[in-house]
Formats: structure tokens, sequence, C-alpha cells
């Protein structure tokens, strides 16, 4: 479905832009829709219901392509993961580097906050669950008989439920805690501060949720859904919070292994995905391949691109014409991590002609497939017009592999291994136990590499520090979850609910 078809229509029904207690006012949601006033118009039509949801949609890329070139969502997953030399504009060195640069640690005279206002707030992540519980209250109100199916309703409340726990479990890995609110408020004037809510109930609430969304939503029917959330967008996130629960729980219940592996496996039974050949590796990141389970709409024909953004940072000549970029990845490690020079990955992904550079070509293609121009006669206005991955296939197998080696079923983590590896020309591995588990962990780092995972694939698999190197995120900082990120001081000025994630208690001013 074209994202960009109801943007008119739901202009009046991004309901929800936030204006609360965790924010500025003394209320905690402001969850009206901005045409409150067209209430007796608006939620009466399939068109009406669709837009809302394409509202939901659109708040959630947002939140994905924050700061001043737009690429949140690639911040908090890879800039914080060692394979960058520095942070550019969001000087990461200081959040995630600062013990290697200070060496005792840091402290309130060496941090200050406001270097990364951007990515400390959830204000955007806040408006987009509004307007999912929005959806909800809505379209679940409306009678089945102005839809064109009873399908199609329950369709349109499965991705609203679908959307919430995705922006949840996306807050939870960031900051932990978080205020949890799953209600439409019809009078967010009289609404209340809220505290911090465990962020095992709330990983708990996104898991209800994903229960739900599996018996409303359908499997997708063609590529072209990739893009709005389907039964296997569902079970994809239904796998990643069990995951994450067991990292959070300290590891105390295999039943949540057993639970995500039940997950993935509902995936591959359906037989609606299979792997890209690594020969169509340009059709699979332009997006809407048959690898792909869910995806953000970015795409240039639907005008919902970005110009600047992530994948255009790492470019530079010849891709870029006019644009120069010098070396922004660690090398080293770079080089350490695709240390089989016949990966296909190592390969597609990398432009070495340069020893003194190193450019990311894994988006807009080794021929510029993916390069398009606002001015194609004048050559500018430079669009690499890629989605977002989400999920994919080849992730799940990974997700797989690493829950069946937590297991000890070292046979079937092998098997999922090594159907992504040969698909890049590697050879079978044939390790076990803890050996095992680190060669998943470094296949899912080539893999999805800045693809914004792996800084949580470090975290839950508690090697943050091993590939960081404890002189730069020592042991300690890991202990005190310094792997969190710190909560915007301007959220705690009218809540006085809220509390400081505790590794950044007293270093931020």
């Amino acid at each position: 479905m074209i994202l960009s078809k109801y943007r008119a229509l739901s202009i009046f029904l991004l309901g929800g832009m936030l204006c609360t207690g965790l924010f500025s006012c003394k209320k905690l949601l402001d969850l009206k829709p901005e045409g409150s006033v067209y209430e007796g118009v608006y939620w009466k039509t399939q068109d009406d219901a669709t837009s809302g949801l394409m509202g939901a949609y659109s708040l959630l890329r947002k939140s994905l392509t924050l700061g001043g070139q737009g690429m949140s969502n690639f911040v908090f997953g890879d800039f914080t993961a060692g394979v960058f030399t520095e942070g550019g504009d969001y000087a990461l060195n200081f959040l995630v580097k600062g013990d290697q640069y200070y060496g005792t640690g840091l402290n309130v005279n060496d941090f200050r906050g406001d270097y990364l206002d951007d990515f400390q707030t959830w204000t955007p992540f806040y408006k987009t669950i509004t307007q999912a519980n929005t959806v909800i209250e809505k379209v679940g109100k409306m009678p089945d008989n102005v839809f064109k199916t009873p399908a199609d309703k329950r369709k349109i409340i499965g991705e609203a439920y679908f959307i919430r726990a995705y922006t949840y479990f996306y807050m939870v890995r960031i900051w932990g805690d978080l205020p949890l609110v799953l209600q439409f408020d019809p009078d967010p004037v009289s609404s209340k501060n809220i505290a911090r809510t465990s962020e095992v109930t709330v990983l708990d609430s996104c898991v209800v949720d994903m229960n739900k969304a599996v018996k409303l939503l359908n499997w997708k029917t063609s590529n072209e859904e990739i893009v709005r959330a389907d039964k296997g967008a569902a079970f994809a996130l239904m796998a990643h919070l069990n995951r994450w629960k067991y990292f959070v729980t300290k590891d105390a219940d295999q039943g949540l292994l057993n639970n995500a592996v039940a997950a993935i496996d509902s995936i591959t039974a359906s037989g609606k995905y299979m792997l890209e050949p690594a020969s169509n590796f340009a059709r699979l990141f332009k997006g809407k391949s048959s690898e792909g389970i869910f995806e953000i709409n970015t795409s240039f024909g639907q005008g919902e691109y970005q110009e600047s953004g992530f994948y255009n940072y790492t470019l530079g000549i010849p891709y870029i014409p006019g644009q120069s970029k010098s070396t922004i990845f660690d090398k080293e490690m770079v080089n350490a991590i695709f240390a089989d020079d016949s990966d296909a990955r190592y390969n597609y992904y990398f432009d070495r002609s340069k020893p003194e550079d190193m450019i990311l070509t894994k988006y807009i293609g080794k021929n510029k497939q993916n390069l398009t121009f606002k001015d194609p006669n004048a050559q500018t206005g430079a669009v690499i017009d890629c989605n977002i991955s989400i999920f994919r296939l080849a992730e799940m197998l990974l997700l797989r592999a690493e829950c069946n080696a937590l297991l000890n079923k070292d046979g079937q983590a092998l098997t999922d291994l090594n159907e992504v590896k040969r698909r890049s020309n590697l050879e079978n591995y044939a390790g076990s136990g803890e050996d095992l588990r680190y060669e998943i962990f470094d296949e899912t780092f080539r893999e999805l590499f800045c693809e914004g995972h792996t800084w949580y694939d470090m975290v839950r698999n508690k090697m943050v520090v091993d590939y960081l190197d404890a002189s730069r995120f020592p042991q300690s900082r890991y202990d005190e979850e310094g792997w969190k990120w710190p909560i915007n001081r301007g959220l705690f000025v009218d809540n006085k609910q809220l509390t400081q994630n505790k590794y950044w208690i007293g270093k931020l001013r």
C-alpha cells in the first residue's frame, strides 16, 4: 500500500501530538486528534480508518529518522557499535567512548547532555504510540459494515497493535523502563503524570499485543506489502520480544528462548520468504524483496525519501558527485569482522579500491543501482532510494541460531547459521558451544552491518566489552546498565515521578 496516498486525509488524524507532563505541559499525553473538530466526519469509512493507520506509520518513520541528518535508527544501532571512528555530529565519543577519553569515567563536568538532546528524548516515539492507541480505539468502535470485508477492519487494528508494540520494544532497548500508556484518552486535559514501568512489564504488554496481532493479520500476498505489518512481521517481533526478555531477566527462563524459536518457525514454515542470492543484493537492500519481512517505506517515488540520511552520509565521490567523505569506519575492526575475502558481503557492502578510504556501498549498490537525483539533468539532490529494513529472513535465521545455541541445540543452530553463510559464499562452520555462540554473533555482525541492529545484538549477547574493549567500555559500566541511553533532562521538569537511568545519575547537568 502506498503510504503517501492517505497523507492529505491523515493530517486530521495524527492524534497524539504530545504536549505532556513528560515534556512541557501538566498532562501526560494529548491524545486528542488535531482534527478533533471533525470527530463527526472522520472515523466513519474504511478510508478514514486507513488514513489514521497511515498517520501511525508516518510517525514511526519519523521516529526512526530523527536528528539533523535524519538517521537516528543508525545512530542508536550502529554508531554505538564501534565501527565508526567518530560519532560525527552526534558526539557519540562522549556517550559510548567516555571511559576511553576520561579513564576514570564520565562526571558532571565532562559530559554535557545537550550534545545528544535529539536522541535522549522519547517524545516522537510516544506520538507514534498515541496515534496507534487512537486507531485501536476508534477503528475498534466502527461498525463492520463500513469496511469492504471484516478482515479489512481486523487488519487495520492488527497493524496498529504491531506499531504500538514495535515502538515500545524499540524504546525498551534504548531506555529500559518506560511510562506505559495503552489506552486512548478522550479527556487529555485531566491526564496525570505517570512513572516509568518495569521494562519486563512493558515487554509483556508487547507480547499481549502481538498475540492479538497474529490472530488479526494475514500473511503477505506480495512483496509490495512488506511496508505494512502482516503476520510475518508480528511473529518476527514476537521472537525479538522473547529474546530480549530473556536477556533483561538474567537468562532465568529458557522458555522464552523456545518461544522465540517457535515464532521464527512460524515464519519459515509459511513459505512466504526466501533468501535472496548474493547476486541480487541490490534488490535486497533497495527493499520489497522476497527476503523482506517488514520495512519502513522511504521510497523516492512516493515522496517519502531522505535527501541526506545515513545512506548518503557514508558515501562520497565517485558515488555522489561533488561530495567528499573521509574515512569514518574503523577499518581495522571492519576488516577483522569481514576476515574472509571471499565473503560476498565484504565485496558488495564496501568500496575498498582506495586503501585510505572505505565507502559503504551496501545501499547505493556497486553499480549505483539505487541512486537517483531530484534533478537528473544536473545530477544534484542525490537520493539513495532504499527502504529501511526492520526484519528480514536472514536476520530471523541468525536469531533462531542464537536462541538454539543458548538452548544447547548446536545442530539446529548450525543449520541456520550455515544457510546464511552459504548465501555469501562462505564454507560451513562446524564448531560448538561457546565458539559457536561467538561465530553466530560474528555472522550476525557481518550480515546486518549498518542495518541498525548491531548495538542491540552486542548488548543482549553480553559482548559489548569484548568488542569495544574494556578501556572504551569497561565491564563495570555494562554491569550498571551503562549501555542504556540517558533520558532527556527536559522530561524531568514537570514530571517528578521520572527517574534517570542509574549509570547517568550525576553525569548530566
